[in-house]
């Protein structure tokens, strides 16, 4: 189950939209509900707010948190490379 802090954190970088891109993920891994059809993305909010636990799910968010995180980390190196150089 994730966490309020975990959560709180993942809102920070996630900022708005995560559920279409989780579902995708979850579509590739061929990760599907007891009807064999794909998550929808109010049931994805649901365990990203702890009302329901999917384990697939929860660890899918968490890798998309990694992923978004990387990214943020890569743009924030990138701008400072490019505005601290002299000249």
């Amino acid at each position: 189950m994730i966490t309020a802090g975990q959560r709180n954190k993942m809102k920070k970088v996630f900022k708005k939209g995560y559920s279409k891109e989780v579902q995708k993920l979850l579509e590739e891994k061929a990760i599907w509900n007891k009807k064999g059809l794909p998550f929808s993305n109010s049931y994805i909010t649901h365990v990203f707010n702890g009302r329901n636990t999917n384990n697939d799910i929860e660890e899918t968010i968490i890798e998309l948190y990694q992923k978004r995180l990387h990214e943020e980390t890569m743009i924030t190196l990138r701008r400072k490379e490019i505005f601290n150089k002299k000249g």
